[in-house]
């Protein structure tokens, strides 16, 4: 080889690994790996996801059982396309017994380039959904469903997120046995148990206060283990509006309780070696439908003091900028239908109560529409349905605090994924 050709093929070497590292090949933008970089901190200020996984008795079974790291796939997908910081863990009877298989891992891509962002959004995936899965066969250290403090430890593990989106997902039969949602003491049903739990869990000691602000989704509601009491259709419905009410209670920004049939897995979800912590059973009252109607999909509950004047139906621009700010939460799911229900407190008389709830409902439900969402269906519910039901002290003063949280529109958003 001549002095000049190898001069010519070293140059050519040279230039073709300093290309290389210009496109993204060198070390500062490769794809990191997800797994293995776990313990980098977390950034603070960025969305953040908590995720619970019920381990109680009543969701394991040696036969089939609730298959929870399928059902929260979807949702730790998302979660990781937003690239938001993520917690996966279990509860069980007691808050104190949560277990995190993940705690507060940066989903956000490291590298510069498009190519190299969606290789590590997969393996992160990837990783997520093997942790999942290792949380769901973590076994039982207490007897009991604690569900309230559940929510309560997935809403703190949100905090940092501050003014960024905040979400917990929580993946259960929702058939709480412990403190004030215990659903074990007699047959569940009817609106005098919803009433009892909306007028006294929020005073008592483990009221999930951290749960405000954020974005709830309970999954697998009234699916429980094989073995464990069924209930009825209607019967789910009314775990549906027991839990939607206690999470509008809690101020969540939404929330979307689903009933729908979960994936199941055979086998192997047992408590583990010895003898297992165990579950009372829930029993439902024969009558125990809902007391409301209740639509399918999320909730959105809206105050009426950021949409209207007082006494007034007319959507305020500050009403236009809050309506807008959840059609852009929808993101690009494909809404089927919307549907608009009004809220007022319950001075006034009933008439005046019942018009005023109607004539607000129509006015969001036309706003929506002019954001190109579908024709709303729009009602009216007066004083009923209230979040607070203390809205007199006890020396008949009123309580303004209480009035306005029932003063209030829920919107609620049915979707397909598109």
């Amino acid at each position: 080889m001549t002095p000049d050709r190898f001069g010519r093929i070293t140059l050519a070497a040279v230039t073709m690994a300093a290309l290389g590292a210009g496109a993204g090949c060198g070390h500062d933008d490769e794809p990191q790996d997800p797994c293995a970089a776990a313990a980098a901190p977390a950034p603070t200020g960025v969305g953040r996801t908590a995720v619970l996984l019920d381990v109680s008795a009543s969701t394991r079974a040696a036969g089939s059982a609730p298959d929870w790291a399928a059902e929260v796939e979807a949702q730790v997908a998302a979660a990781v396309d937003r690239g938001e910081v993520v917690s996966i863990g279990t509860f069980d009877g007691s808050a104190s017994t949560v277990v995190w298989e993940v705690r507060d891992r940066a989903t956000a891509p490291t590298s510069k380039r498009t190519n190299n962002q969606r290789l590590e959004r997969a393996e992160t995936k990837s990783c997520l959904r093997r942790s999942t899965s290792r949380a769901a066969r973590t076994p039982a250290r207490t007897t009991g469903t604690d569900i309230l403090g559940a929510l309560g430890v997935a809403g703190g593990q949100t905090a940092a997120a501050g003014k960024a989106r905040r979400t917990v997902v929580i993946a259960t039969d929702g058939l709480g046995t412990v403190g004030c949602t215990d659903l074990s003491r007699a047959p569940a049903g009817g609106a005098a148990l919803i009433e009892a739990a909306v007028r006294d869990c929020p005073a008592r000691t483990g009221w999930p206060t951290e749960l405000a602000g954020n974005h709830l989704v309970m999954l697998g509601v009234g699916h429980p283990a094989e073995g464990q009491p069924v209930p009825e259709t209607g019967q789910l419905a009314w775990l549906r509006q027991y839990w939607r009410r206690l999470c509008a209670a809690a101020q969540a920004a939404s929330c979307e309780v689903s009933t729908a049939p979960v994936a199941v897995r055979s086998g192997g979800t047992g408590g583990g070696a010895g003898q297992p912590p165990t579950d009372p059973p829930v029993s439902f009252r024969p009558e125990g439908g809902p007391p409301l109607p209740e639509p399918e999909g999320t909730v959105w509950p809206v105050p009426s003091a950021a949409l209207f004047a007082t006494d007034s139906d007319e959507v305020g621009q500050a009403g236009i900028t809050r309506l807008g700010q959840i059609r852009k939460e929808i993101g690009t799911a494909r809404v089927t239908r919307v549907e608009v229900v009004g809220y007022t407190d319950s001075r006034g008389s009933d008439r005046h109560n019942q018009e005023l709830s109607e004539r607000r409902a129509a006015a969001v439900g036309a706003a929506l529409r002019g954001l190109g969402l579908p024709t709303p269906v729009t009602r009216g519910a007066g004083e009923t349905g209230r979040i607070c039901l203390t809205e007199q002290r006890p020396g008949g003063s009123w309580d303004e605090n209480c009035l306005q949280r029932n003063r209030r529109v829920e919107i609620v958003i049915s979707t397909e994924s598109g």
